[in-house]
């Protein structure tokens, strides 16, 4: 009888917390999780160094970068490893994308590439610029025992390259997982996110972790970030580059 009444007791808290969760679920329209899960990875602007160990056909290349954002127009990210590659990178300004390296200039990629992997595999300029979690989505939220689930659909005629993407974050907006499905929802890849530290007051996953439907993998290691920094829009500049090799 003990037993049973033990049983029922953790039901009844399982259910308890479900309610709890449905509930803060439902006080939030699914518009403003989504903004709070943004606003908890990309803030107003952004800057980081990340390190990308990427495992492509077997193969093992690793690069280092600097990323910096302000607001969802504008990004830009320069290569500081392989040394070969320094000081090239890629630079948003709205729907525009360029592509620059030393000694070759400035070359306008489809604004569509936003989406794709820059290296063969892992992340897309959007994920590193943390900018994947557009606007462009209609967005569904259900409550779960340890924060929400949100399933992200393109709006119709919306200039993404997935077809669905799927993203469990903590009580707090962390992202833990996010799914990438291609428009026929198959699976593209997976990202999990770990390693959560608190720095200068906020949570933040240090460790990301790619793998996709080719069997690829990708380890992104955040080795700095800054978050809600003063950036002058003037900087997202293909002259920024051209500053850089300048200096070499």
């Amino acid at each position: 009888m003990k037993r049973i009444r033990n049983a029922l007791a953790f039901l009844m808290l399982l259910s308890a917390v479900a309610v709890s969760a449905q509930t803060q679920t439902e006080s939030m329209s699914a518009a403003e999780i989504l903004d709070q899960v943004n606003s908890a990875w990309q803030g107003d602007s952004f800057h980081a160094i990340l390190a990308l160990d990427i495992v492509l056909g077997g193969q093992t290349k690793s690069h280092k970068l600097e990323v910096w954002t302000l607001g969802e127009e504008l990004a830009l990210v320069r290569v500081l490893e392989p040394k070969i590659d320094l000081d090239s990178g890629y630079l948003q300004l709205g729907n525009e994308l360029w592509y620059y390296a030393p000694g070759i200039g400035a070359i306008e990629l489809p604004s569509i590439a936003i989406g794709d992997a820059l290296f063969g595999a892992g992340p897309s300029l959007q994920d590193l610029s943390h900018g994947t979690l557009s606007e462009e989505y209609e967005t569904v939220a259900v409550g779960t025992e340890s924060g929400y689930f949100l399933t992200l659909v393109p709006n119709e005629d919306a200039p993404v390259v997935y077809g669905k993407l799927e993203i469990s974050v903590t009580s707090d907006y962390i992202i833990e997982e996010l799914v990438y499905y291609d428009q026929r929802g198959d699976v593209l890849q997976t990202a999990i996110f770990t390693d959560v530290t608190e720095e200068f007051g906020r949570k933040l996953a240090k460790t990301i972790v790619i793998e996709d439907a080719f069997g690829d993998r990708t380890v992104e290691r955040i080795e700095l970030a800054q978050f809600d920094i003063e950036l002058d829009a003037m900087f997202f500049s293909l002259d920024t580059f051209k500053t850089w090799g300048a200096d070499e």
